[in-house]
């Protein structure tokens, strides 16, 4: 009784679906230009019971034990993003994995994103919770979604990859440090220190102040998220960051974060690099879609990292 609930809550909120499962729900497949990519519109569970998380998944046809690749978008967007560079990935020979952040796409609830307020500077109680809020509750989402992937026959979760962009690449790096069945970490234009991100002020005494006059709950979700203080966690997962010399991101940050991690890749020096773009602010290259494309391949089809189980 309680699936055939869930089941009646979820055709309500997105329509008519096929139920596969009580962590899993699918709608009818959605063409492509490349006739050989499927994309399946799917309802996984997610850390939230009551909120299924619209994807959408891009696979090759007939392909089997195909590694997994989770991709989330940047703030104010949605998996309807970036459908060609979803199918080249596919392409390749994964089963990518493209979900609507929490607060976005489907899941957005009105009056979120206030007309004529640019949320993506941050700096102020409410656009640092949604930010945040968006992050910590899409990061929650990530594990139940790999365990609702546990009831396909044709993907392979020893083999898992997250990728993302701007804010997405930020929830990359949260599971970074805390998910141990993610091998490949691909972020692209996003932050590695989240105070200084949502600040946009250096660490020191100016910082400072504008922490203090933020609202304890927001103190509480940065604290709970920052990677800068976790980078013991992160190896030896492959983790490929890049990030515009020009960005109001601070990419010495990133230079320094990336720094301080090398000692944890001795052992495996080849898992960790960082891209700078010199001329480029906050914006995604073709040489970042490019490399961060190739390092997914590379360690999740050529060469397989696979997590511990």
């Amino acid at each position: 009784m309680k699936w055939m609930l869930m089941l009646a809550i979820v055709t309500a909120v997105f329509g008519a679906a096929v139920w596969l499962g009580p962590a899993f729900s699918q709608d009818v497949k959605q063409p492509t230009k490349d006739s050989q990519i499927e994309r399946d519109k799917l309802f996984l569970a997610g850390w939230d019971p009551d909120e299924p998380v619209p994807v959408y998944a891009y696979y090759k046809k007939g392909n089997k034990a195909m590694p997994v690749v989770i991709f989330m978008h940047g703030l104010g967007g949605s998996k309807e993003q970036y459908v060609s560079r979803m199918q080249e990935l596919a392409a390749k020979g994964l089963f990518v994995v493209v979900i609507d952040a929490h607060l976005h796409g489907e899941r957005k609830v009105p009056g979120i994103f206030p007309q004529g307020k640019n949320l993506g500077g941050l700096g102020d109680d409410y656009s640092i919770w949604v930010h945040q809020s968006a992050i910590a509750h899409t990061a929650r989402d990530v594990p139940k979604i790999i365990d609702a992937l546990s009831a396909r026959s044709d993907v392979d979760l020893s083999r898992i990859g997250v990728a993302g962009v701007s804010m997405g690449s930020s929830t990359c790096m949260v599971l970074a440090w805390r998910e141990p069945r993610i091998s490949v970490v691909v972020g692209l234009i996003g932050a590695v220190d989240f105070w200084y991100d949502v600040t946009k002020t250096p660490p020191g005494a100016d910082q400072v102040l504008k922490r203090n006059a933020l609202s304890l709950r927001v103190r509480q979700l940065v604290n709970s998220l920052d990677p800068l203080d976790r980078k013991a966690a992160i190896a030896p997962k492959a983790l490929f960051l890049a990030n515009g010399a020009r960005d109001a991101i601070d990419i010495e940050s990133i230079k320094k974060f990336v720094k301080e991690l090398r000692p944890s890749y001795e052992a495996n020096p080849d898992r960790l690099h960082l891209l700078e773009e010199p001329k480029t602010g906050h914006s995604v290259t073709e040489r970042m879609w490019s490399e961060g494309t190739q390092w997914l391949v590379r360690h999740l089809v050529e060469n397989p990292i696979r997590a511990a189980r």
